[in-house]
């Protein structure tokens, strides 16, 4: 049984939200009819249609597989029948974990700006905080259900079999940019350019802007206004990277702090920026990173005991694919694999 259950959900809610608002695709289903059902829980086709909204906003060149559907599904299905497992501790927990991320998103982007975005999705704030909850709550609640212990002798163990500063963050640049594309599709490096006029127009455009901050304009209000690139328009129009990370590397790590760029030029179009800060080089003990390798262990621990503790669930909760469209793909990969081809 194919599942997405190891790619959490909770990060394609997240994006969703953060992404969909610029993408003019919210949108309230139309045909909102249950897909499949167990017993205790049903899945809606607007529950599937949110994360796979996911996944195009965020890779527009990507082509989602013809399986897609039913894997989310599946998915869905997974979350739905661990929850009916987790203990009140770790429903609460959960919650309160999901506030805590909704209090980022709003420090992140404002009030005003969080608002926005939920109008945009036609989400509501509570909408949005139970999906966040019942992802994490899964998650925490599957490793416990798994009987899954890691310790931090576990993490020291994998932390010392490494090189001596494996784990070390380099030096890295911190910036604020405005960027005008001129590339077709970002996501593919074979998209043709846009038009021959359109580009001119960006071209003017940009050195129009350029004049702009250098004559005293801010330039996260013109970002916030006129940046195209993908990569940081989620994140107030900031990035930061390695010197090796970025073609414009050099001149960033050798301008002042606060200095505006010229017009840089590269294969997707027309940018400037500003550079924030240069974050110097950090040596990285065990402790900083205890934690990631820990749920590093845990994560490869739930891909070999999940699938058949999972499928225990399905057969127990009667789980039934609803949608006549789906239950061919489901029917499919219920099928054994084949055997493997003797050599």
């Amino acid at each position: 049984m194919k599942s997405l259950w190891f790619a959490p959900l909770c990060g394609c809610f997240l994006a969703w939200f953060a992404t969909v608002a610029t993408a003019a695709e919210a949108g309230t289903a139309t045909n909102d009819a249950v897909v499949a059902r167990g017993a205790g829980f049903e899945i809606r086709r607007s529950d599937m249609d949110h994360v796979l909204k996911s996944v195009t906003v965020n890779n527009p060149g990507d082509r989602l597989p013809p399986d897609s559907e039913i894997r989310v599904v599946n998915q869905l299905i997974e979350v739905q029948l661990v929850l009916q497992k987790a203990s009140a501790a770790e429903l609460a927990a959960g919650g309160r974990a999901a506030d805590l991320r909704l209090a980022e998103l709003r420090q992140t982007w404002g009030e005003a700006e969080f608002e926005r975005r939920l109008q945009a999705t036609g989400m509501t704030a509570e909408t949005l905080r139970r999906m966040i909850a019942q992802e994490l709550t899964a998650q925490a609640s599957l490793t416990r259900q798994l009987g899954i212990h890691v310790t931090d002798a576990d993490a020291r163990q994998i932390f010392d079999r490494q090189p001596p500063g494996s784990y070390d963050h380099p030096a890295r640049a911190r910036i604020r940019e405005l960027v005008l594309l001129t590339t077709s599709d970002y996501a593919s490096s074979s998209a043709p350019p846009l038009p021959a006029a359109v580009i001119q127009a960006k071209h003017r455009q940009i050195f129009d802007l350029c004049a702009r901050v250098r004559a005293g304009e801010d330039l996260a209000a013109l970002a916030r206004r006129y940046n195209e690139d993908p990569l940081s328009k989620g994140a107030d129009d900031t990035l930061t990277f390695k010197r090796s990370e970025m073609d414009f590397g050099d001149l960033a790590f050798a301008m002042a702090t606060n200095q505006i760029s010229g017009v840089l030029t590269n294969a997707d179009g027309y940018r400037i920026f500003q550079l924030l800060a240069i974050i110097p080089a950090q040596k990285i003990g065990f402790a900083d990173v205890a934690d990631k390798i820990k749920g590093s262990l845990i994560g490869s621990q739930k891909r070999r005991l999940a699938p058949a503790y999972l499928e225990k669930l399905r057969k127990e909760a009667g789980v039934e694919i609803l949608d006549p469209q789906l239950q061919p793909m489901a029917a499919a990969e219920s099928q054994p694999p084949p055997p493997a081809a003797r050599q």
